[in-house]
């Protein structure tokens, strides 16, 4: 009885048989779907694309400078007349022209478009940024879900081997009981009958956890007969106020964030469409060499080279009122973003309070049920040894069991409830993921 006792108590912190398999922590089975998770590596590339884009170059700030050569041969037969009473008459006489030039263009001002686009270039590299975060963090919430239904199949299966050590001493108290003649041979068949049915749980426990472990296998992109141990302990750690959730989560909410840069981006793409009722000026230079050489004709050779610089101002004073409807338009993008936010802050609002009764109701489930096996756990103990000394019948000895066992069962399924419950709420408040 002190055996199976001392095995009682240390049934969830030591439950299982030692393994030799390798344990993926946690932390080791994100970092491995970090590495190889496609929707994590295609958002990466997207942001990778953005933060390239964001430029002040790209945004139409920096001059254009260009470089062009050309070159011309003409090969022509040359009938000339001229006042003078002189003629020419040449065949096969070439023509031949080179010209290089370097121009500049640089537009100077343009309504405060090209900053406008700039802060634009720049806010969509911070809404891809949010969207990598929120890749990241969905698929690390996805891991932590799968990793401890994994941690609670093997408590479950741990459960079982443990409740086994009990049927097997009983088994062994009504076979001694019936050996010498004061129990009865029905007291060790029900006895081995209940034990052959926790045995056939435990097998179809195992087949379980097997089961989990290859859905967790094909979530990190593994093999999917990869063979691993993992670590049962499920602790809960997160402890918010729900005070603390209502302010930080408006703030903190990754897909909340991403439509507050998109409000921005659409006050930004305003700014752009009002740029069009300023006038506009650039600067052109040109730098140019030409040089042509003739076999006849009035001029036999002629070279230019030179500098030209000049100002272009231009103005948009109608364009069939299509700058006021994109302005319209753009103020209404405006608005549909704020009512986007707006509606996606009153669901993650919702999804926060539901998903903090929720968490708040599993912890105050899993003390009572903490308690309830601690009872369980000692009333099953109670029975067998009155079960040893005759005190009770096999009937009464079984009942204690199956509340051992139902007790168990109720302990780690609020524990993963409670788990799955924390994780959301880290999820919705954006301290899944730093």
């Amino acid at each position: 009885m002190k055996r199976l006792s001392i095995i009682g108590i240390l049934f969830f912190a030591f439950a299982g048989k030692i393994s030799a398999q390798e344990k993926i922590t946690l932390e080791k089975a994100i970092e491995i779907a970090l590495k190889n998770n496609h929707s994590i590596l295609i958002s990466q590339g997207e942001n990778q694309i953005t933060k390239n884009d964001a430029t002040i170059g790209n945004a139409g700030m920096m001059p254009q400078v260009t470089f062009n050569a050309s070159g011309t041969e003409a090969i022509n037969n040359t009938n000339q007349k001229f006042a003078t009473g002189t003629e020419v008459n040449k065949k096969g006489a070439t023509t031949t022209g080179i010209s290089t030039g370097v121009a500049l263009n640089w537009t100077l001002f343009d309504g405060m478009k090209m900053f406008a686009t700039y802060d634009k270039l720049k806010t969509l590299n911070a809404m891809s940024e949010i969207n990598l975060k929120i890749a990241i963090e969905t698929t690390v919430a996805e891991i932590m879900t799968t990793y401890y239904a994994l941690a609670k199949q093997k408590q479950l299966l741990a459960t079982i081997e443990t409740s086994l050590a009990l049927y097997d001493e009983r088994v062994k108290i009504a076979e001694t009981k019936w050996k010498i003649g004061s129990g009865s041979k029905l007291d060790f068949l029900q006895a081995k009958v209940d034990m052959n049915a926790q045995k056939s749980n435990q097998l179809r426990q195992k087949n379980v956890f097997a089961e989990q472990k290859i859905a967790l296998n094909k979530l990190l992109a593994q093999a999917i007969d990869n063979d691993f141990d993992v670590d049962q302990t499920i602790d809960i750690t997160y402890q918010p106020a729900y005070s603390d959730l209502k302010t930080s989560v408006v703030n903190q909410n990754n897909s909340l964030r991403y439509l507050q840069k998109n409000i921005f981006g659409s006050e930004l793409a305003l700014r752009e469409m009002r740029s069009q009722r300023y006038p506009k000026l650039l600067l052109n230079a040109n730098y140019n060499f030409a040089n042509t050489q003739s076999q006849a004709g009035i001029v036999l050779s002629n070279q230019t080279r030179g500098l030209t610089a000049g100002l272009n101002l231009s103005w948009n004073l109608y364009n069939g009122s299509n700058a006021s409807r994109q302005i319209k338009n753009a103020q209404v993008a405006i608005n549909n973003s704020q009512l986007l936010f707006d509606e996606l802050k009153f669901s993650v609002e919702s999804s926060v309070l539901r998903a903090f009764n929720a968490f708040i109701n599993a912890q105050q489930i899993l003390k009572l049920e903490e308690e309830n096996y601690t009872l369980a756990k000692e009333n099953a103990d109670v029975a067998l040894e009155s079960f040893r000394l005759g005190a009770i019948n096999s009937l009464q000895v079984k009942e204690a069991q199956n509340s051992l066992d139902a007790a168990s069962v109720r302990l780690v399924n609020v524990r993963y409830e409670a788990k799955v419950a924390e994780t959301e709420l880290m999820r919705l408040n954006g301290a899944l993921v730093k």
